[in-house]
């Protein structure tokens, strides 16, 4: 979450800047030789919202939009979208536990966002509440096991026992991972009734199904193959048409760690 960009701020307290204090507390409280227990809680608060000394209070005066694109990104298009909103406040917490055993690794997430409306006298301003997770399983097929990164507090990539180089013609490291994720931008709305109504969003229950398969040829290149299906449902602001949609995508990528 961040402010305004640049050359966008307001002659205002602060410049209309954005403030929040963040944290995050991680770690792995549990490992041996075969496992390691990872857990992590973060949050943010964001007290002061960006100011836009020409807008107009309870409006447009401080706004904040959520919006989320696929993971996958072909592109920039983001399938679900709050639309600016009139807040006075945005609080985000939530955390995520993985484990892993020898080659195997399995992951989960979830987080809360609440935001308090500030709106003109006598519209709806209920608070606001959106979620999201994920869940994700990885399996080294080669049997390398799964890495821990202390100073990151997450999990690292496989050290390739067989690396494939110039000098060397080893199999690599082959991985194969799967996930689900959610993100639900939709509250306090009743199909059918127009959000002005309610004073809640149509904002869009976005999930995302995926699977890849990586090889790791030595210790500083991946390459991977990637398939997603993605599912947007999203009501307009009245609540009465659908403008979600469906699709799948298939990518092939590659990357160079320095």
């Amino acid at each position: 979450m961040t402010g305004a960009p640049y050359g966008a701020q307001s002659a205002s307290l602060l410049n209309g800047e954005q403030i929040s204090t963040v944290g995050r507390l991680a770690g792995r409280p549990y490992y041996d030789k075969d496992w390691n227990v990872h857990l992590d809680f973060s949050g943010e608060y964001v007290f002061h919202p960006n100011i836009n000394a020409n807008g107009m209070p309870g409006v447009s005066r401080t706004t904040f939009n959520l919006q989320d694109r696929p993971e996958l990104r072909i592109d920039m298009n983001r399938l679900i979208s709050t639309g600016n909103l009139s807040i006075s406040n945005v609080g985000v917490y939530g955390g995520e536990v993985g484990i892993s055993w020898r080659n195997l690794l399995a992951l989960g997430g979830y987080y809360h966002i609440g935001e308090t409306q500030a709106k003109l006298p006598g519209q709806p301003a209920p608070g606001l509440n959106f979620d999201g997770g994920y869940v994700e399983a990885g399996w080294v097929m080669t049997g390398e096991p799964i890495r821990y990164n202390v100073g990151a507090a997450a999990f690292a990539r496989p050290k390739v026992d067989d690396p494939f180089t110039i000098n060397e013609r080893g199999i690599g490291a082959w991985e194969l991972a799967a996930r689900w994720s959610v993100m639900n931008l939709n509250s306090n709305i009743t199909p059918g009734v127009p959000q002005s109504v309610t004073g809640g969003i149509y904002g869009g229950l976005q999930q995302i199904f995926g699977a890849a398969l990586s090889w790791y040829p030595n210790d500083w290149v991946r390459f991977y193959l990637q398939f997603q299906y993605t599912q947007v449902d999203k009501l307009n602001s009245a609540g009465a048409a659908q403008i979600g949609q469906k699709f799948e995508t298939l990518a092939g990528r590659m990357q160079v760690a320095f």
